[in-house]
């Protein structure tokens, strides 16, 4: 922590001790301890935002709660974990109380910890909001006047509860396993075209994550997940002790409030309006919220072509990334949250095949004992993956038999694929998995084609299922 470095605090301290009511004011106490030299992002969110509120009432309230860390750290100190780095390839668990967790995100706008994280290797995302405070794109200023917004909440209401933030890892399962689970696929209730899970209360949210948490939150990201920790400035807090996700985990966040509104996406996004969570609340005010996050395969330079996104590596790969977001931490996580909300993970930038990670995410989700709401957004195929999974959970098809149908569509040549080839026959099994399945005549059947058409992918794989 920046207190734990008696020179470092004090000189944030003395920095502070004499007030500051104007940006100029900001950038001579911010340089005494950081590499902060300008803030023209905040001169320019605060035009949208009360600027005299914000140096009267709103940035004396940050500063305060950042330089009551040291307190707060020893009043809390009994907590087991308290402010232990997560490890990657270590369970872990951490409860942070809520009004320690504003003095945390108060340190990071004001920057106290970059002195703290410049010796620690490339692993750890970057908690500093200096590129917010001086970048001027409108997107990067809406999302600053979100952070501002949450300080202006929390300046009048102190925070109650705990945010619960959980490294999970060790659920992976080997191929042959995926192939024989007998896990009943669960139901899929599928949400209108073009609607936004963040509001859907009582449900646990998938976070399309960066293998970073947080991915560009803070510098230069606009998109699903730097949005939603904008919104929910808490997420935030798991940028200080996660360092990056490997293949096999993911990283659970309980009681995050949602605090601001916004509009528009990626470039167009703007903050539009203060928010107020209607989630559930335990009786000490923790709020109930579950966001799971997940980072996808970067298909950005590699190819693209579902053959390539269907073979065994990159399927495992996803499927046991899903399978550790998705698997409850405890029987009252599952309890609380038996659904989750997903949508099109990692088919933006990424290049993912919509179609094919939905599927997965089933899978996963039914492993699990979970059923999903799915928001496809701007894709159509919402109607035929409402049929294929409405016909197979009421024939009581397991995740074994979906995954083993799928298998059956990977490509019938390497040759093919290499030609660019996009419609071609697909293998009835795979290498790993010909135990699993009996093979039989028509895997040269020239009918079982598969192009990338979305909506062709659920129709083959109800034909692989029924041949199998």
């Amino acid at each position: 922590m920046p207190c734990h470095d008696a020179q470092h605090w004090e000189r944030v301290r003395a920095a502070f001790a004499g007030g500051v009511t104007s940006s100029a004011d900001l950038i001579k106490c911010l340089g005494q301890y950081s590499t902060v030299r300008r803030v023209d992002g905040l001169q320019y969110a605060l035009k949208v935002l009360d600027e005299q509120a914000f140096y009267s009432k709103t940035l004396p309230n940050i500063v305060a709660k950042a330089l009551a860390l040291p307190d707060l750290v020893l009043r809390h100190s009994t907590l087991p974990g308290l402010l232990t780095m997560m490890r990657p390839g270590r369970r872990a668990k951490q409860t942070i109380p809520r009004d320690l967790g504003e003095s945390l995100l108060a340190n990071m706008f004001l920057c106290t910890f970059e002195q703290v994280y410049e010796d620690l290797d490339d692993s750890m995302p970057d908690s500093s909001f200096r590129h917010l405070l001086s970048s001027t794109a409108p997107q990067e200023s809406a999302k600053l006047q979100m952070f501002v917004h949450f300080f202006e909440r929390t300046a009048d209401a102190p925070l109650r509860g705990e945010i619960v933030i959980e490294r999970v890892v060790g659920v992976a399962l080997e191929q042959e396993e995926w192939l024989l689970s007998k896990m009943p696929l669960m139901p899929v209730d599928m949400a209108e075209k073009g609607v936004g899970f963040e509001t859907a209360l009582g449900l646990a949210h998938a976070d399309f994550a960066n293998m970073y948490i947080g991915g560009g939150v803070l510098s230069g990201g606009c998109v699903q997940e730097e949005i939603r920790f904008a919104i929910c400035p808490e997420l935030c807090l798991s940028m200080l002790f996660c360092p990056r996700m490997r293949h096999d985990e993911a990283i659970q966040i309980l009681g995050a409030e949602q605090f601001s509104a916004y509009t528009g996406y990626a470039s167009s996004l703007r903050y539009k309006s203060d928010h107020v969570d209607e989630s559930a609340r335990k009786p000490d005010g923790s709020v109930l919220t579950n966001v799971l996050a997940m980072d996808a395969l970067d298909l950005r330079g590699l190819s693209k072509q579902l053959s390539d996104q269907m073979r065994p590596e990159p399927m495992l790969r996803d499927l046991n990334k899903a399978l550790a977001a998705f698997s409850p931490v405890c029987e009252e996580s599952l309890k609380q949250f038996p659904t989750i909300a997903t949508g099109n993970w990692g088919c933006g930038a990424f290049g993912g095949f919509a179609p094919l990670k939905a599927l997965v995410q089933w899978a996963s989700a039914s492993q699990c004992g979970r059923s999903l709401r799915y928001f496809p957004f701007e894709q159509d195929f919402g109607p035929e993956f409402a049929a294929l999974s409405r016909d197979f959970s009421k024939a009581g098809v397991t995740v074994g038999q979906l995954l083993s149908s799928l298998w059956l569509l990977r490509p019938a040549s390497e040759q093919a694929t290499e030609a660019g080839d996009k419609s071609g026959l697909y293998d009835l099994l795979r290498k790993r998995g010909q135990e699993l399945i009996k093979p039989a005549e028509w895997y040269a059947d020239a009918s079982f084609q598969l192009d990338e058409n979305p909506k062709q992918m659920f129709k083959m794989v109800v034909k692989a299922h029924s041949r199998s």
